[in-house]
């Protein structure tokens, strides 16, 4: 026979269902009070013990902030727009941009490939315990994993970009942390490099049709000086001499910025120094990141807490609506005992069956 409602003072008095107050609650508490207050309290206990045994998490933290478009990729583009024409230079240094990058497929598949010192060689998919089978499923699976160790915040009023990453160790943390920084600005070097290729082929074409122009305005103040000796006498020919020369002016003056242009496009076409600066190197910025135990602690006390009561509760209730409707708990009873039959007569058809074949 179950003792459950049983206090610790004797039977208890069932108060009819429709006569429930606050004092009943209380007084569910009250005659269960070690129930109540020792588990979750021996729940915080194991919780609090996980917690401070657990592996702790080191974070590293890392800022940068992209360089300014360099002042003759924006020459560039202020001349094709007087030009008319579209520059290939396409503008790709916001925050959002890089914040985007950190979270790019390509950049996450270098960064659990990678072999890192702190793992013996060994690669992130290595760390989070996956096997090798020769197919991509071990590095998808480890992408998806490692966007739960590192987080991203751009800051849209400076442009900094704040990259942390958290794992078990302060030397793996750093590292994972510096190959972001370093695929980032490999990705910036190489689209660098390109843009001053296309800026370079830009400039070359437009160059060679200036420097046919000018060579046009040029012949034609020439030949208008070897037709026309006197000037001085007619104010046509002056109007005419002084058109020509302002021609010449300006194709030479475009042909002048071309060439700049184009020499500086040539140059930003192999330039292979940082695109990035970093504001907080990973190295040396790793520092234990906080377990939250008193939180986690207060959660599992609290839900331990409510489980009891919800248990307390609803054990006071069945016993009072059994005392009111002796007849109907009768019948449950019964109808439970059938089940469990059913049940285990089913159970016992397939073992008959092997025992038989």
């Amino acid at each position: 026979m179950s003792n459950v409602g049983l206090s610790d003072h004797g039977p208890m008095e069932l108060p009819p269902v429709s006569s429930v107050s606050v004092w009943t609650y209380a007084n569910v508490l009250l005659k269960r009070w070690r129930l109540v207050l020792g588990l979750p309290l021996a729940a915080g206990a194991i919780a609090t013990t996980v917690l401070l045994l657990s592996p702790r998490e080191y974070t590293a933290y890392a800022s940068f902030v992209p360089q300014d478009p360099i002042p003759v990729q924006v020459g560039l583009s202020q001349l094709a727009s007087q030009l008319g024409l579209a520059s290939p230079r396409v503008s790709t240094g916001s925050p959002q941009f890089y914040a985007d990058l950190l979270h790019s497929r390509e950049v996450l598949r270098d960064v659990v490939t990678t072999p890192y010192a702190a793992l013996d060689g060994r690669t992130l998919v290595d760390y989070f315990g996956l096997r090798q089978d020769g197919t991509s499923r071990p590095i998808l699976r480890a992408i998806r994993r490692v966007d739960g160790i590192y987080a991203v915040r751009t800051d849209r009023v400076t442009g900094v970009i704040h990259l942390e990453v958290y794992t078990k160790s302060e030397a793996l943390s750093a590292a994972v942390a510096n190959r972001f920084i370093e695929l980032v600005n490999d990705y910036n070097l190489k689209r660098r490099q390109s843009q001053g290729r296309q800026e370079r082929e830009f400039v070359e074409e437009r160059l060679t049709q200036s420097q046919m122009l000018l060579a046009a305005a040029e012949d034609s103040l020439s030949s208008f000086y070897r037709h026309n000796r006197r000037l001085q006498d007619s104010p046509e020919l002056q109007a005419r001499e002084a058109r020509l020369q302002r021609q010449v002016a300006l194709r030479q003056q475009l042909y002048i910025t071309l060439s700049q242009n184009y020499e500086a496009a040539r140059i930003e076409e192999v330039r292979n120094t940082p695109v990035i600066t970093v504001i907080e190197s990973p190295v040396g910025l790793v520092a234990p990141r906080p377990r939250g135990t008193a939180a986690k602690v207060f959660v599992v006390v609290f839900l331990t807490l409510v489980i009891i009561a919800s248990f307390a509760y609803s054990s006071d209730y069945l016993l009072r609506a059994r005392a009111l409707a002796p007849g109907g708990y009768e019948e449950f009873a019964r109808l439970r005992g059938g089940v469990a039959e059913d049940v285990r007569n089913l159970m016992r058809r397939p073992k008959t069956r092997r025992e038989h074949a």
